[in-house]
């Protein structure tokens, strides 16, 4: 970067090298870049462990009703004709993990405006979307961040334990695919903790579970 200067003389221009800015940019970098933590979960070893005997997905029995699993319970809609939009929907697997790393994806592929007809209006409320992926105890509550048992993260860039928020991750929207990651190996220096990756890039630092759900079988669960 240059900057020019005129003089009172004529035909005289002075060029001044703005070396130190630059200088102090690339530090700045650099120190930003430093500060990022190293990645430590590394890629898992090919498994010679036996398949599992099921096929993890979302049975209606672990849905609110407003929630309908269709693909075989790999796709989630939420209804919202009549004001069911205004109704948070939620949904938990039926496998639950006690051990070892496990992930997985949600891809929002829809995101619904839906209008109320003349009547809107006279509502003061105005639906939005809202997605949170976590996990959950078995038979806690299927509106994930009701209750402590369970945690999670939402499209707000908010990780929600202990019914607490915390600006913890990066927003995601429609057409982003974000991934959950639940650490629970013992010997890994992120034991006990939950991550957020978003299109493959980590989202999120791991957060630690809350001591209640330690040792515990935790399902994906989906809201």
């Amino acid at each position: 970067l240059a900057q020019a200067f005129v003089a009172q003389e004529p035909h005289h221009i002075f060029l001044l090298a703005m070396a130190e800015p630059e200088a102090k940019k690339q530090k700045t970098e650099e120190t930003k870049e430093d500060a990022t933590p190293p990645e430590l979960e590394k890629d898992a070893k090919p498994s010679s462990a036996k398949p599992l005997r099921a096929d993890v997905g979302f049975q209606t029995s672990d849905c609110t009703l407003n929630v309908i699993p269709s693909l075989g319970g790999r796709v989630l809609m939420p209804l919202t004709d009549g004001g069911m939009q205004y109704l948070i929907g939620g949904a938990r697997a039926n496998l639950g993990i006690k051990k070892g790393r496990y992930l997985y994806e949600v891809k929002v592929v829809e995101a619904h405006n839906p209008s109320e007809g003349p009547q809107r209006s006279f509502r003061t409320s105005v639906a939005r979307n809202l997605v949170r992926v976590g996990f959950s105890l078995q038979g806690s509550s299927l509106l994930l961040g009701e209750t402590s048992d369970c945690v999670y993260f939402d499209n707000d860039g908010f990780y929600g334990a202990d019914q607490k928020r915390e600006s913890m991750s990066q927003r995601f929207q429609r057409d982003s695919t974000v991934a959950v990651l639940l650490n629970l190996d013992a010997s890994s220096p992120n034991a006990n903790t939950v991550s957020l990756f978003k299109d493959g890039v980590r989202a999120s630092q791991p957060q630690k579970l809350p001591q209640n759900l330690v040792g515990k079988p935790l399902f994906p669960h989906v809201s």
